[in-house]
């Protein structure tokens, strides 16, 4: 827990970038002026293609994602490969942003981990999910939550940024990007802007994002 005094450092900015194919991945190096870039392996016919040890050589640079369909991803993946795979990638030290309905499920490792929440079709209760942060908020690196711009959204995550956590981030999905900015004045600790394709609504490009900062906080 942090007091509101922390409220106003500067937040992670993370470039999000679709990997159709290995290739792809020469583009990481494409925003080196981003904290960190989130390769999007979903985006694959076969997302569980692209061997461990390839990405391990990013290792520093480097988010691996491999969305559910039932949070937004684009293609079906096994659920027990995916959980070997994601083991994999824990053992060559590399972060992995996954959602915590799978970690319930699959029991993988998530020390130091992103861990995902997104609801697309419903706006839950602030309640429900701060009991789902409160089990997994002192080994994660950050708790994500992400909610469509349904009525009352903007009081959400508001609140729960209100909460006193320093390691969750909020987003809105489908609104004003801007509000995104906003959200980390607040004290989101991550922002997504996309390379070159949005990889969710509302992102806007990395280096806007990274020109309002400069704007915000200096170099």
């Amino acid at each position: 827990m942090v007091g509101l005094g922390l409220k106003n450092r500067k937040p992670i900015v993370i470039a999000s970038l679709p990997i159709r194919s290995p290739q792809d991945l020469l583009k990481i190096g494409i925003a080196d002026d981003a904290d960190l870039v989130e390769v999007r392996l979903d985006y694959m016919d076969n997302p569980l293609s692209i061997e461990p040890d390839l990405l391990a050589r990013f290792r520093d640079r480097i988010i691996v994602t491999i969305r559910d369909r039932s949070e937004g991803g684009l293609r079906e993946v096994d659920e027990h490969l995916k959980a070997e795979y994601l083991s994999r990638l824990d053992k060559l030290g590399l972060l992995y942003d996954v959602e915590i309905s799978f970690v319930e499920k699959h029991r993988i490792p998530y020390d130091g981990k992103i861990l995902s929440i997104h609801y697309i079709s419903r706006l839950p209760t602030k309640e429900e999910i701060i009991s789902r942060i409160n089990v997994y908020a002192e080994k994660a690196f950050v708790i994500k939550i992400a909610v469509n711009n349904m009525k009352g959204y903007k009081e959400l995550l508001a609140s729960l940024l209100e909460a006193g956590y320093d390691n969750i981030a909020v987003m809105p999905m489908g609104s004003d990007p801007l509000e995104r900015i906003a959200l980390t004045l607040m004290g989101s600790k991550l922002i997504y802007g996309y390379i070159e394709t949005p990889t969710a609504p509302g992102q806007m490009h990395y280096k806007e994002i990274l020109r309002i900062f400069r704007c915000i906080y200096g170099s």
